[in-house]
């Protein structure tokens, strides 16, 4: 059984998102054929990775950084400007840390919620997170007398008890 919790304490958001858009052409640096979440497929694009601060009122843009997909540098994933996505959101994560910011919460998308190495970083940030997730992914629930693994499609048949 699940326990619900009533309410959810207001905080400050830190959310990290990955953007991407069609390009045309590949005169800009970065664009190359790349998964693009707003057509739901691989085309010719852009992907930027973003901050924003979230205080329960205003939304405030931190950083971006673009993506540069392998082929779009000389060495490829041997390049030293070569990041992969995740990577790049824990920097503006860190940026973030390093002014002095410390948000309650930092929300995710599902391509960084499925990435177990990512999660363990903002874990050893001291962060908590909340993200998509796959269906097939499998979580680890824990309270005072026991903890259990389980897969998310299988845990959201459980039924609910409410406080």
């Amino acid at each position: 059984m699940i326990q619900v919790i009533g309410k959810v304490a207001a905080c400050s958001v830190l959310y990290a998102e990955g953007t991407s858009a069609r390009a045309v052409r590949n005169f800009t640096d970065g664009v190359g054929r790349q998964y693009i979440g707003k057509i739901g497929k691989t085309d010719n694009g852009i992907v930027v990775v973003t901050s924003h601060l979230y205080d329960g009122t205003k939304s405030l843009p931190l950083d971006i950084e673009l993506y540069k997909h392998a082929k779009s540098l000389p060495e490829g994933k041997n390049d030293p400007d070569f990041l992969k996505k995740p990577e790049i959101a824990l920097n503006l994560i860190d940026q973030t840390l390093k002014r002095k910011y410390r948000p309650g919460i930092v929300i995710i998308d599902s391509g960084y919620g499925n990435n177990t190495s990512f999660l363990k970083e903002l874990e050893n940030r001291k962060l908590k997170y909340l993200g998509g997730i796959a269906k097939n992914r499998k979580v680890n629930l824990k309270n005072q007398e026991e903890s259990a693994s389980m897969r998310i499609d299988k845990l959201a048949k459980v039924p609910l008890i409410k406080d």
